[in-house]
């Protein structure tokens, strides 16, 4: 089954064409770059990475170093001490301008080549050469592989710094920067010379994203303040002079490169690189910056998108082979479902829904492959449009599939589009009377070309019987009528032997604790009650009523007391069936106690 993220992305990208731009021009490997190259990703917190494009073709990182040297800057220094180096308020100015702050000589913020060059030199280190092997080990556990320099791409741009080289030799003149200017501008060229594809990229914002902790390998890389810092920095100066207009637009923590990657970084949910190496007149990668236009809206990935927090998404899930329905199915139909109970699934979710919740339900999904799927939406208070998309779109998928989804939305917070149309899937406002829907579709589909089965003969007390035994529970069971509504069995009472239900429906309940009543089960034709009393010493624990007017064949406790005593042999089958059906009726309910528990 196709996952809908997946289409999504694909989706856009297809959409989107062209957005103009040139590569860039003034480093020779770049300017020899091919314009039409394309990879989009997005990786979760979790490790779950999609991709679109040509995801493993591999450039140079360029300015995308910027975040993550500045990090190891601050993991070597702290926060106090780098600040004593380079400020961190946007410039409003060209990633490449010459510009210090009048009064201190420190550089605007670390985004810019000013700072950058200057994050360097505060990696820790006694050479240029130290401080560009830490800086490149950094980076490969940000990626969470070993990463290398592209020495074509570094002898390439080493000869045309002039410019970098200039603002190298200006920070030394202020006392910026320590020692030799020319090792310091050398090791910045490098690190932007480090080989990169956009899976790595992907993989490195959402480190980011996961406060820190690179989502395959589990290591705690970054102290989550100090990602605090670094994302504060990205948001308002990672796309250079067009930071405002960025954070109005898409609003994520964000980081061009002029190779023509961006890298985005929505906390708590996901990481997202795209590549494209036309460039923008602000040196971005023109149709990067518009795909991720399109994917903030569609996906309200916006940093000020105002939506209560919530813990994970899905809260639980589990299949109807441990959490069944309170109605009690007869023989037959009860041993299809112990065979086919594994192919329905419940997906709890909870808390808002939004785009990384919405994905994480999408992949479990795809991954069970169910004949049915429940979204339970009980604990959930508000679903992001781009996640209701994704639902519906998981649902259509499920479809094509020949499976179904179904949902239980009692506050309505997962309006179908397709709402009184035969498109439309069924709505309940509990979660039993779902499974129940999901067990009858089951026995539906998978019960085979049988007989109607017989509500007596297909019962396990009499179906699991022959000869003596059998004939010993015919002639002693004895029919009873009892009208709707009327109690059968009130709950302190002794044990009263089998009831098997020949027509109607009855159910078993007891007192709620906040007073009032609760329904335990719903049984029907086939099904019995009674026999659990004899595994609470004989004393009925619920209370049994009629729902509609009730048929029952009864074999009473005196009847089974004869049985026994009169012989043994006879009586030794039936108290067999009886345990086992008594047990199964049991293992059901302690499971289902389980799930919800």
């Amino acid at each position: 089954m196709r996952n809908p993220v997946q289409e999504y992305l694909e989706q856009i990208v297809a959409q989107g064409g062209d957005a103009g731009g040139e590569v860039a021009p003034y480093i020779p490997e770049l300017a020899a770059a091919d314009p039409d190259r394309f990879a989009l990703c997005l990786a979760t917190v979790d490790g779950q990475v999609y991709e679109v494009g040509e995801s493993e073709h591999r450039y140079s990182i360029q300015s995308m170093s910027k975040p993550f040297t500045y990090a190891l800057g601050l993991h070597d220094q702290g926060i106090e001490a780098v600040a004593r180096k380079v400020d961190v308020e946007p410039s409003g100015e060209a990633f490449n301008e010459i510009s210090v702050s009048p009064d201190t000589g420190r550089p605007k913020n670390p985004m810019i080549n000013a700072g950058a060059i200057t994050a360097s030199s505060l990696v820790a280190g006694d050479s240029g050469d130290e401080r560009f092997a830490r800086a490149l080990e950094w980076y490969s556990r940000f990626a969470g592989r070993e990463l290398e320099l592209d020495p074509s791409i570094y002898t390439s741009e080493l000869e045309t710094a002039h410019r970098n080289r200039a603002i190298a030799h200006m920070l030394r003149e202020f006392g910026i920067l320590d020692g030799d200017p020319e090792e310091v501008l050398d090791q910045y060229i490098r690190q932007c010379s480090v080989a990169v594809d956009t899976r790595d990229l992907a993989l490195m914002a959402a480190t980011l994203a996961n406060g820190g902790v690179q989502p395959r390998t589990g290591e705690q890389v970054l102290e989550p303040a100090l990602v605090e810092h670094v994302l504060s920095v990205m948001t308002t100066c990672g796309m250079y002079d067009a930071a405002g207009d960025w954070v109005t637009a898409v609003g994520i923590p964000a980081k061009s490169g002029v190779s023509g990657g961006i890298i985005g970084v929505l906390p708590g949910q996901v990481g997202i690189a795209v590549f494209s190496p036309r460039l923008d007149p602000h040196g971005n990668s023109a149709r990067g910056v518009a795909l991720l236009e399109r994917m903030s809206t569609d996906m309200e990935l916006h940093l000020m998108h105002v939506s209560r927090g919530s813990r994970s998404a899905l809260r639980s899930s589990y299949s109807l082979e441990t959490a069944r329905s309170t109605t009690r199915w007869q023989g037959a139909d009860q041993e299809v479902l112990e065979r086919v109970s594994d192919r329905a699934r419940v997906y709890e979710m909870q808390g808002d829904i939004l785009f990384a919740g919405a994905e994480s339900v999408a992949r479990q999904v795809v991954q069970d492959a169910p004949e049915l799927a429940i979204f339970d939406l009980t604990h959930v208070n508000e679903i992001a449009q781009v996640s209701r998309l994704t639902l519906l779109s998981l649902r259509d998928r499920l479809r094509e599939q020949g499976a179904e989804a179904i949902a239980v939305d009692p506050d309505g917070v997962f309006p179908d589009p397709r709402a009184g149309t035969d498109e439309a899937s069924p709505i309940f406002t509990d979660l039993t009377s779902a499974i129940e829907w999901c067990e009858r579709m089951l026995i539906r589909t998978h019960c085979g070309p049988r007989p109607e089965p017989d509500p007596v003969e297909d019962h396990p007390l009499v179906r699991d019987l022959e000869g003596a035994s059998l004939e010993a529970v015919r002639s002693a069971m004895t029919r009873r009528s009892v009208p709707a509504g009327e109690v059968v069995l009130e709950a302190g009472g002794d044990f009263a032997g089998i009831h098997l239900i020949v027509s109607g429906r009855a159910v078993a309940q007891d007192d709620a604790p906040g007073g009032g009543t609760m329904t335990l089960v719903t049984m029907g034709p086939g099904t019995s009650f009674g026999e659990l009393a004899l595994g609470t010493d004989g004393v009925q624990e619920t209370r049994v009523v009629a729902v509609d007017d009730l048929e029952l064949l009864v074999l009473s406790a005196a009847d089974l007391q004869r049985i026994t005593e009169e012989d043994p042999a006879v009586a030794l089958p039936i108290w067999r069936a009886i345990a086992e059906d008594g047990y199964r009726v049991a293992d059901r309910a302690l499971r289902r106690s389980a799930v919800r528990a």
